[in-house]
């Protein structure tokens, strides 16, 4: 099972966390955040003046353009996403283009905010705040 880690840097450890647990079980990972096998790993705060920039403007910077192409090589390549919140707009729209490939898809969050909700989580095939959770389920869809 090839597993795709679609976050936002504020949670870094927790990603190398899930991705290292997900490696010990036998499992691929892509883990944004590491850039130690030649990923490119790419943060908006790598760039200069991004406060100047809108979202139109931005796209145009060559980093981010190779940061797009590399994210989508390796959503393509995954069976399966699983979207570790609290994360931003990048990783939501993974996630969609990830369903829309007909991929897994995991929501996972510690910690659930009563009033904090979005109807189109429905279209995960698992919303959990427990890691066990997640294990049963990679398991049920590798059989």
């Amino acid at each position: 099972m090839k597993i795709y880690l679609a976050s936002s840097w504020k949670n870094v450890m927790l990603v190398r966390d899930f991705a290292e647990c997900l490696r010990e079980r036998g499992y691929e990972v892509d883990d944004f955040t590491d850039d130690s096998n030649g990923r490119f790993s790419f943060s908006f705060n790598k760039l200069p003046e991004i406060e100047k920039h809108n979202a139109i403007s931005v796209l145009k910077f060559p980093e981010v353009q190779q940061a797009f192409t590399e994210d989508k090589k390796w959503i393509d390549w995954s069976d399966c996403v699983l979207m570790i919140l609290p994360c931003g707009k990048s990783a939501h729209l993974e996630a969609g283009y990830a369903k829309g490939q007909g991929k897994k898809l995991i929501i996972y969050q510690k910690h659930y905010p009563l009033g904090e909700f979005d109807v189109m989580y429905g279209f995960a095939d698992l919303v959990t705040n427990d890691y066990m959770e997640i294990i049963g389920f990679i398991q049920s869809i590798e059989t």
